[in-house]
């Protein structure tokens, strides 16, 4: 074997050494996270509607099933909800849903159930719900009841547009999605949907 052969098998066997190692690394790596099924599944029926502002209570309730009207407090102030659960990506989700009156619906709200800041949340009448049916829902909130990982949210979302600190870890910002994922300990608590101009005051 002349020294040009031996400088070439020797220059071949090192690219098969490292062509081995990078096929190795590269079957080793973990799989690019899957959006999470509930974000394709709702697009249609919930998530581009609500970002059209067009999405009532009756097509939450048509989307995600039954749910369960509650007058709650936030930061003091009354808001009447739409509680629902569902099942999606091995986790069980309680949605919320936030419905838009005017102030004198609230205000009949507010008399005919007594409400007062300090009180727990008060079930609503189904009846209420078939008046207001169609009234806009203006924001929706998923908690899972389980952390989520940060890949799961980066697989569905992508990199925030903003990471902004809150008093409890950080809120990452989708503004196109109108998003916002409550973070905290490297883990992801829950999602809102409905940004508009700036962020709400409850999650």
């Amino acid at each position: 074997m002349t020294r040009r052969q031996g400088v070439r098998l020797a220059t071949l066997f090192t690219v098969v050494i490292l062509a081995f190692y990078a096929f190795g690394y590269w079957q080793s790596r973990p799989a690019a996270p899957e959006p999470m099924a509930w974000y394709g599944q709702y697009q249609d029926t919930l998530l581009k509607p609500l970002q059209a502002q067009r999405l009532t209570l009756a097509d939450a309730g048509a989307a995600l099933g039954h749910g369960t009207l509650w007058m709650i407090s936030a930061e003091g102030k009354p808001l009447l909800v739409s509680r629902h659960t569902m099942e999606s990506d091995d986790l069980s989700w309680r949605v919320q849903a936030v419905i838009g009156l005017t102030p004198e619906q609230t205000e009949s709200l507010v008399q005919a159930q007594a409400w007062q800041p300090e009180l727990p949340d008060q079930p609503i009448s189904s009846a209420v719900g078939d008046a207001l049916k169609d009234r806009q829902v203006v924001r929706l909130s998923l908690i899972p009841n389980e952390p989520m990982s940060l890949a799961q949210v980066q697989g569905t979302f992508g990199n925030p547009d903003l990471r902004l600190p809150v008093s409890e870890g950080e809120a990452w910002v989708y503004p196109k999605e109108g998003a916002v994922v409550a973070v905290g300990e490297e883990q992801a608590h829950s999602i809102m949907f409905g940004l508009r101009d700036a962020l709400p005051a409850e999650q």
